[in-house]
């Protein structure tokens, strides 16, 4: 296994432990403003997904350049991606830590996790018809919105939340409206695949 398909792994192995953060003990507060207790689980949680990310990045950029792109690489690099984002995305359903509107996260969780599942799928039917679908610009950038808006709510939601700035609420709405267009755009890009033709 090379090391683009080792750091992938690693990404996916610290799914768990980006998981496991968010059940540390609520004793353990940074600081309090405005009455408010700032957790520090949180912002662990928030530098550990970072972290993912960054391997997230080196992995691509070393296979690139090294010419070290793999079929096993190609599955598993998007698949750990989607896996950290969900774990991100469903933990903060349970914990509720985004400045405002907290009640609207399972609905953000859903569609982006409908919205993976069905690209998937347009994938999927594209590779048994012999059609590749490369990769667009607005599938990247949504990735990239999506990692800024989760970790904006990590690492900042609890002090935005006590100070009344809704900044990280507005960077995911954001993301989930990137997440339906990129989504859309797949879906009218491979509309030739839905035809019985």
């Amino acid at each position: 296994m090379n090391l683009p398909n080792k750091l992938t792994m690693l990404r996916i192995f610290m799914i768990p432990l980006f998981i496991a953060c968010f059940y540390l003990p609520q004793s353990w507060v940074l600081f309090t403003l405005n009455d408010r207790p700032i957790q520090l689980k949180y912002i662990i949680a928030g530098v550990i997904f970072l972290l993912a990310y960054i391997t997230d990045t080196l992995d691509g950029a070393i296979a690139r350049k090294r010419g070290l792109i793999t079929d096993f690489g190609k599955l598993m690099d998007p698949t750990a991606d989607k896996l950290l984002t969900a774990a991100a995305m469903i933990m903060l359903c349970r914990f509720q830590v985004m400045s405002a509107g907290n009640f609207l996260m399972p609905v953000f969780t859903i569609i982006v996790i409908a919205r993976e599942m069905f690209v998937s799928g347009i994938r999927q039917l594209a590779g048994s018809r012999g059609i590749v679908i490369a990769a667009k610009t607005i599938g990247k950038v949504k990735t990239t919105l999506q990692f800024a808006a989760l970790l904006c709510v990590m690492l900042l939601g609890q002090v935005l939340g006590a100070v009344g700035v809704p900044i990280d609420f507005i960077a995911v709405c954001a993301a989930v409206l990137v997440t339906i267009w990129s989504g859309v755009d797949y879906t009218l890009g491979a509309k030739e695949l839905f035809s019985d033709r």
